[in-house]
C-alpha cells in the first residue's frame, strides 16, 4: 500500500496502473466465480434479494463489478422472497412494507435474468388468520402479482404459507404458470416440534394435470391430491418427495410416473394405513428409495399411544421396483401387533426384493422394531451391497460379517 501511495503521488505514473490487478482477470472466469458465491444449501440455495448476500453483495463493491453482476443472467435466476412481519385487521391481511417491496425485487429478479426462466421461493409461515371465505389474488402476498402477469417466465415455484393461504396460492399459481419444470409445496401449519395434543390431518392441496406433466420435480410438505386424466400421464417426473399425505394418494400418484428416478415418502403419526387398491404399482427406473413413519420432531418421536400406529410395510407389498440399488427405512411407529409380538417377521423388504428381482447396492434400516431375521434375508438377497446401515446388535453385526465379507461400510445406528 505504501508502494500504491508513492506512485498515486507521482505525475510519470500512468493512469491505467491505478486498477486494481482483480479487474485484469477476464469476464467470463470472473462470472464464474460470482455464480459459486451463491448459496449451494440444499434448504438454502435460493439467494435473498439482500446487500448481506450474493448476488447484491457483489454489485455493492464497485461499478466494474456491479455491470458485470447486473449483465450475468444466472445470478438472477434464483430468488427467496421470505417474510415473518405482518399487520392483521379485521378485514383482512394487511402485508408489511417489506413484502410489499418484495414485488419490486421478483420484477428487479426477472429483468436481470432474462432470456432465463426464473426459480422463485415464496416463504412466508406467519400470517394473520385466513378467512378461508374470502378469495381472490389481493387476499395474498403482493408478490403473487407478478408471477400471474409473468406467466411464462417461471421455470421453479416454492410456495411455504400456511394452510388457508397454501391452498389459494398454489390454485392460482396452477391456473395462471404454464410448463413449471419444478414445483414445492409447503404448508407451514403442519407441526413440526413439540407435544401433539391431537392428530393434526392437514387439508389437502391438489396438483393439477396440466401442471404435473411439466414437472420433472415435485416435493409436498402437505396434505396431498393428484387428480389424473390418465395411467403413466407424467412422463418427465423423476424425483418426488411426499411427506405428511397419506399412503394411498401417494400410491395414486406413483401409478402415473414411468420415469421416477428417486422417492421419498415421509409418513407422520399414522393410527392407520388402509390401502385400497389391489393393483401393483410398477417404476421400472426408480433407483432411490427412502422411507419413512415417524413423529414429527426431528428425533421421530410420537405422540401416538406407545408410539403404536399403522404398517408402513403394506406400502412395500404394493411396489414392483426391479432397478432398486438405494433403499433407507426409518421407522418408529409399529403396528400394535408387531409391538405385541417383537418376533412377527418384518418380511416386507426381502419379500420386494425378490418380487422385483433386484440387488441392492446401499441399504439402511432405521428402526429397533425389525427383526434380525428379515434383516438377514433382505441381505442375502442383495450379495452386491456395498454401504450397510443396521440397528445396534451385537449378533446381528456378526452374521452381516460372516454373509457380506465384501461390504465396503458398515454403519451400526443407535
Amino acid at each position: 500500500m505504501t508502494i500504491a501511495a508513492v506512485e498515486a503521488d507521482s505525475p510519470l505514473v500512468d493512469s491505467q496502473s491505478q486498477f486494481s490487478p482483480i479487474l485484469c482477470i477476464p469476464c467470463e472466469i470472473t462470472s464464474e466465480i460470482f455464480q459459486n458465491c451463491l448459496p449451494e444449501s440444499p434448504e438454502h440455495d435460493f439467494p435473498r434479494p439482500s446487500i448481506k448476500c450474493a448476488p447484491l453483495q457483489l454489485s455493492h463493491v464497485c461499478c466494474a463489478w456491479r455491470e458485470l453482476v447486473v449483465q450475468t443472467p444466472h445470478l438472477w435466476s434464483k430468488v427467496l422472497l421470505s417474510s415473518t412481519h405482518v399487520f392483521e385487521e379485521t378485514s383482512g391481511p394487511v402485508f408489511s412494507a417489506d413484502m410489499a417491496a418484495h414485488a419490486e425485487a421478483l420484477q428487479t429478479w426477472m429483468r436481470r435474468a432474462s432470456p432465463l426462466r426464473l426459480s422463485v421461493h415464496l416463504q412466508y409461515p406467519t400470517l394473520p388468520r385466513f378467512l378461508g371465505t374470502l378469495s381472490g389474488l389481493h387476499r395474498i402476498p403482493p408478490a403473487f402479482r407478478v408471477i400471474v402477469e409473468n406467466a411464462t417466465r417461471w421455470k421453479a415455484v416454492r410456495l411455504s404459507l400456511p394452510e388457508g393461504y397454501l391452498s389459494l396460492a398454489l390454485f392460482i399459481t396452477q391456473e395462471h404458470v404454464c410448463k413449471l419444470e419444478s414445483l414445492d409445496i409447503n404448508n407451514t401449519s403442519i407441526p413440526i416440534s413439540g407435544p401433539k395434543d391431537s392428530i393434526h390431518m392437514p387439508t389437502n392441496v391438489f396438483v393439477t394435470t396440466d401442471t404435473a406433466e411439466t414437472l420433472s420435480t415435485l416435493s409436498v410438505c402437505a396434505g396431498f391430491g393428484y387428480i389424473s386424466r390418465n395411467r403413466g400421464s407424467l412422463e418427465r417426473l423423476r424425483t418426488v418427495s411426499l411427506k405428511c399425505s397419506t399412503p394411498g394418494s401417494c400410491l395414486h400418484l406413483l401409478e402415473h410416473c414411468p420415469v421416477l428416478e428417486d422417492l421419498t415418502l415421509s409418513f407422520y403419526d399414522l393410527p392407520d394405513i388402509r390401502l385400497f387398491s389391489n393393483n401393483p404399482v410398477t417404476l421400472p427406473r426408480l433407483r432411490n428409495f427412502r422411507l419413512s413413519h415417524t413423529g414429527n420432531d426431528e428425533d421421530g418421536r410420537s405422540f401416538l399411544p406407545l408410539a403404536r400406529g399403522g404398517d408402513i410395510g403394506l406400502c412395500l407389498d404394493k411396489l414392483q421396483l426391479p432397478n432398486l440399488q438405494e433403499f433407507y427405512l426409518w421407522m418408529t411407529i409399529v403396528e400394535s401387533a408387531r409391538d405385541e409380538d417383537p418376533n412377527l417377521p418384518w418380511d416386507y423388504l426381502s419379500r420386494l426384493i425378490e418380487r422385483s428381482n433386484c440387488s441392492l447396492s446401499r441399504l439402511e434400516l432405521r428402526s429397533p422394531h425389525l427383526d434380525n431375521p428379515s434383516i438377514l434375508e433382505s441381505l442375502r438377497l442383495s450379495p452386491e451391497l456395498k454401504y450397510l446401515g443396521i440397528p445396534a446388535d451385537e449378533e446381528l453385526e456378526r452374521s452381516v460379517a460372516h454373509l457380506l465379507p465384501g461390504l465396503e461400510m458398515l454403519r451400526v445406528l443407535e
